[in-house]
């Protein structure tokens, strides 16, 4: 069987034969694992994507379009099961929690995306230095910086805009980050 290519074991797989289908996951499984732990983040939940996608490759295989490269369709089946199991593992937000009945899901679950007062007091010093800074800007910088950050428009827009060519707007921008940064290192 190892002789095999994965074409040749999908086909036999798909047949009924087990021992294509050991073949299949055994050259497969390392590369699977490590997909999913990039999902996971951890071997144990690596671990049970990694199965699970195995199992999906296996009640589906019949269905499984012999013309189709086999490696491509078991990393889709790898990506979507690990997406799946991210969207399960998300943590529950106090708005959701009204549509959740009878259940004991325990404070760990919920999820405080606020930032803390301190952190919040350092983001707002940060932005009204920035503020001072991007004020003293000569104007063909200030405006670029402006156009990027508080109108949030990318690099092509602001050359249209503008009426500048694409790469005096990157130039001026990246200057005016440099500039920014010399003032604020300067306060």
């Amino acid at each position: 069987m190892e002789n095999l290519n994965d074409e040749q074991l999908t086909n036999l797989a798909a047949k009924g034969n087990n021992e294509a289908l050991k073949t299949l996951v055994a050259r497969h499984l390392s590369a699977i694992y490590r997909l999913a732990f990039r999902y996971a983040q951890n071997s144990d939940d690596a671990e049970d994507i990694a199965q699970e996608t195995f199992v999906k490759v296996w009640r589906h295989l019949k269905k499984f379009d012999q013309t189709k490269k086999f490696k491509s369709w078991l990393y889709q089946i790898a990506k979507n099961t690990g997406l799946d199991w991210l969207k399960k593992k998300r943590a529950i937000s106090f708005s959701e929690w009204e549509k959740i009945n009878n259940q004991d899901l325990g404070i760990e679950n919920f999820i405080d995306e606020a930032d803390a007062p301190d952190v919040l007091a350092d983001k707002k010093l940060l932005a009204n230095k920035l503020s001072t800074a991007a004020k003293q800007l000569p104007k063909k910088y200030a405006e670029v910086v402006s156009l990027r950050h508080n109108q949030e428009l990318n690099f092509r827009e602001i050359a249209q805009s503008l009426r500048e060519p694409l790469n005096t707007v990157k130039s001026r921008y990246r200057r005016a980050l440099v500039l920014l940064k010399k003032m604020l290192i300067k306060q």
